[in-house]
Formats: C-alpha cells, structure tokens, sequence
C-alpha cells in the first residue's frame, strides 16, 4: 500500500505529535502559574518554569538544568538570576567542581513547589475524570514510551 502524503496546511501541522505536545505542555504550564499566582506566588513568570522544572529537589548544576531544558547555560543564567531575585532558589559553589554553581531551592521555592505539586494533582485527576482513569495511565506510559524512543535519535 503506497503511503499517502499529507497536504502541507495549518491543520495537518496543528494536528502532528510536536504541535500537540507542545501545546498540551504550554497549557498545563499556564494552568500551573496561573494557579501559583492565585496563591501568592504573583511574581512567577511562565518562563521560570523552564529553570524550576528541572531543577531536582536537592538541587542541580546550572549546566544540567540548561540541557534538560534544551537552552544556553547563559540563557538559564538569566532565569537563575531572575528567581534568585525572587529567592526561590539560591546559587552555591559545587563542592565537586569549584568553577561550577549549584542551584538549590529555598524555603520559598520549596513551598512553590509544593504547591505546584499540588495544582499538578488537580490537573491530572481533571484529565482522569475527562479520560478515564485507565486512558489516563495508557496515556502517561505511551508518552513515556515516545520519549524514550525519540531520545535515541538524540544518541
């Protein structure tokens, strides 16, 4: 069976995996700041999200959180000193590499995160009760399994 090409136009590409996904993660980060801001966290941009969202609980080298996030180092440098600001997080020399910074969060960011933890649940259940429990799960592994796959062409 000859494969069918499909006609190049809005649909076609609004309708392809990266535009879903891509527009399925913007949605649920602005549910996210948006319910962050409806709990005080009114400074929070939707960008920081790309620094917080990869920064581990114990914290993460500046380096790592830019290439999990696919920015600069600079770039994540700016982020970093944006929620510094805010003092979300905080930025310490690495005891392994004393040229590198760790970034940790701090009370604040934790209580952030732990609120953003919180509005994530809310948003999974909404999804579930939309879904179904069980599609929702099939849902979470198959997009597991599309990344897992995608990132070997990564290697």
């Amino acid at each position: 069976m000859k494969k069918k090409s499909l006609p190049i136009n809005n649909y076609n590409r609004a309708a392809n995996l990266r535009q879903r996904l891509l527009r399925a993660s913007r949605v649920v980060n602005a549910a996210i700041v948006e319910g962050l801001h409806q709990q005080g966290f009114t400074q929070l941009r939707s960008t920081h999200t790309a620094l917080l969202s990869n920064l581990d609980l114990e914290g993460s080298n500046l380096t790592v959180i830019a290439h999990r996030a696919g920015m600069t180092k600079q770039a994540m440098g700016r982020l970093a000193d944006e929620l510094i600001s805010l003092k979300y997080i905080t930025k310490i020399r690495s005891e392994e590499d004393k040229r590198a910074y760790k970034i940790r969060f701090t009370p604040a960011g934790l209580k952030l995160m732990k609120q953003s933890f919180s509005i994530m649940e809310k948003l999974e259940l909404r999804c579930s009760r939309r879904l179904g429990g069980t599609q929702l799960i099939t849902l979470l592994s198959s997009l597991q399994d599309i990344a897992d796959e995608l990132e070997t062409v990564l290697k």
